[in-house]
């Protein structure tokens, strides 16, 4: 049966919201058919920047984020900065896999409009020296932006709560599925609403 004429605004917005959708379910239901062996893999292009990153030993797609990231305020050597930086948070770790791990939560950290070796050197040697080597391994491994940070604000925070800080953060990257889930819920039902709205709206005499 054809809807209504009442219900034709309604109708009308969410064709032309679910066509927006479409591309990330088909993306995935055709990444899944087709075999990984059988899909063409397009070369990826470099600007003169990002191979540079890549080059001083950045992968390529945090070389690609930081590009991106920092596109509306670049500055001239910044490629230069952003390696230094990148060399002295991967010192703040174990090894360079579990660095790369921390980058991929918060590439905010080798940015050099928010960050500096100095902060994240003297952070980091702060955190050591009233946590602990373990405690404060534990802390920007949790919390890698608290690297940002710089020593003379972070002495002003108890050890109490830099610790319950990490923890926090941690807790909404453990449950970054459903915090996802929850927001596309509360985004759609809002779409919802303002549809239910217009149709309603269109659907009355003026005065009404």
């Amino acid at each position: 049966a054809m809807p209504s004429a009442s219900k034709g605004p309604i109708f009308a917005i969410l064709l032309m919201l679910v066509p927006a959708a479409l591309p990330f379910s088909l993306t995935s239901a055709t990444s899944r058919a087709v075999p990984l062996k059988q899909r063409a893999v397009s070369p990826i292009a470099l600007d003169e920047a990002r191979e540079k990153l890549v080059k001083g030993g950045l992968p390529v797609k945090f070389a690609e984020r930081v590009s991106f990231q920092t596109a509306g305020a670049k500055t001239a050597g910044q490629e230069d900065q952003i390696l230094i930086l990148w060399r002295e948070f991967k010192k703040c770790y174990k090894s360079e896999a579990v660095a790369l791990e921390m980058l991929s939560k918060n590439t905010a950290v080798i940015l050099p409009s928010l960050n500096s070796p100095r902060k994240i050197k003297g952070t980091f040697a702060l955190l050591n020296k009233r946590l602990g080597k373990a405690q404060a391994t534990d802390v920007v491994t949790k919390n890698p932006g608290v690297l940002i940070c710089s020593p003379e604000s972070l002495k002003k925070q108890s050890d109490a709560e830099i610790v319950k800080a990490a923890d926090f953060v941690a807790t909404l990257d453990a449950n970054k599925p459903v915090i996802n889930a929850v927001a596309g819920a509360v985004w759609f039902s809002i779409i919802g609403a303002f549809a239910y709205r217009i149709g309603t709206v269109g659907a009355s005499p003026p005065g009404t």
